[in-house]
C-alpha cells in the first residue's frame, strides 16, 4: 500500500508541475498514451525501489 500510495503521489506532483508550464507558457500539453503508460510505469517502479530501502 505504500507503493501505491507514494506512487500516486508522483504523478500527481508531475502532473501538477506540467500544468503549471503550461499556464506559465501558455500552451497546450498533448502526451500520447504511448508515452504516459510507460512514464506512470516507471513512476510505481521508482515508489517500489524507494519503499524497498
Amino acid at each position: 500500500m505504500e507503493t501505491f500510495g507514494r506512487g500516486c503521489l508522483y504523478l500527481i506532483v508531475g502532473f501538477i508541475i506540467l500544468t503549471l508550464f503550461a499556464i506559465l507558457t501558455r500552451s497546450y500539453i498533448n502526451i500520447p498514451w504511448f508515452i504516459l503508460i510507460p512514464i506512470i510505469i516507471l513512476a510505481f517502479w521508482i515508489a517500489s525501489n524507494k519503499s524497498k530501502k
